[in-house]
């Protein structure tokens, strides 16, 4: 039964997520999908998976789905506001207090990753590596690494 709620959830929030996306959309030019292997670590546990955000006018939606398929954080990111909403969360990761940390540092890592000029003063280390950026909170002691996916050609094949 709980496989079966996860599976249900899956799905729900994969609907969700497309639903929210495209409801934004003018038309398919002012859209831009990016693609990121990210990790967040802490000192006795980690999260890997890929993070999909797209850029739509003034807003980014993102969603980060882990090793499994499962999704794990999604959000919305409203660029003249300078805020950041979390649609859903995880259940382990669904307490006040890790929301609130997230949301923060969620939005400082959109900022970096975009380019977007932040006001006031931080507590992050910011380390960048070639693409890969990581991006620490001194504070709670949590990194965030941040590696862009290539995207992949419809016509790639070996020969």
């Amino acid at each position: 039964m709980r496989i079966f709620l996860i599976f249900l959830s899956n799905i729900i929030a994969c609907i969700a997520f497309n639903s929210f996306g495209s409801m934004h959309a003018i038309d398919s030019g002012a859209c831009d999908t990016h693609r990121y292997a990210c990790r967040i670590e802490t000192s006795k546990s980690f999260i890997t998976g890929i993070l999909i955000t797209k850029v739509q006018n003034e807003n980014i939606v993102g969603c980060l789905v882990n090793e499994f398929g499962v999704s794990a954080i999604d959000f919305s990111f409203d660029r003249n506001k300078d805020k950041l909403k979390l649609i859903h969360v995880i259940n382990f990761l669904n307490k006040w207090y890790i929301k609130r940390t997230l949301k923060t540092d969620l939005r400082f890592c959109l900022h970096q990753l975009f380019d977007i000029p932040l006001k006031g003063k931080q507590k992050y280390k910011i380390k960048q590596t070639g693409d890969t950026i990581s991006i620490l909170n001194d504070k709670r002691n949590i990194k965030y690494t941040f590696s862009p996916l290539n995207p992949m050609t419809r016509y790639d094949t070996e020969e």
